[in-house]
């Protein structure tokens, strides 16, 4: 009976970490590659570069920034990467309004956020965070 709880505990406590709800990009070394599910977002601290790789076609990220809890997110400017376009995609995104971006194929894009400097920003406050309907692998 004992025994048996005791896993119960185990197993529940294994699957919590295993399924974190946010995966921090800043935790991960440099040269780092690791896939993360759908269910989890991914937290891309300011001027990180990072790459961002499919694992499905079709697959869409879902990019907005955010706040630390005591700073309310402001806009970034986000500069993508992606070797099917001729050059670099420059684009402004505001808290309230996600961007949405569809990888063409399977492919892999780098991204690098930038903050929009307004009064009272600080560059640790505001993060990145980006969703996928289908798992992505994440290289730092």
């Amino acid at each position: 009976m004992i025994r048996n709880s005791l896993l119960s505990i185990a197993v529940a406590l294994c699957s919590e970490a295993a399924f974190a709800d946010h995966f921090a990009v800043d935790q991960m070394p440099v040269g780092a590659e690791v896939t993360v599910p759908p269910a989890a977002k991914t937290i891309v601290p300011m001027g990180a570069r990072i790459k961002l790789s499919s694992t499905d076609n079709p697959q869409t990220l879902r990019i907005v920034p955010i706040g630390n809890g005591e700073t309310f997110a402001s806009p970034i400017k986000l500069a993508i990467f992606d070797t099917h376009q001729d050059r670099v995609k420059y684009v402004r995104i505001t808290p309230g309004a996600p961007f949405l971006y569809s990888f063409k194929g399977l492919s892999t894009i780098t991204i690098q956020p930038s903050l929009q400097r307004t009064a009272g920003d600080s560059e640790g406050a505001v993060r990145l965070q980006i969703e996928s309907d289908k798992a992505v692998t994440v290289a730092r």
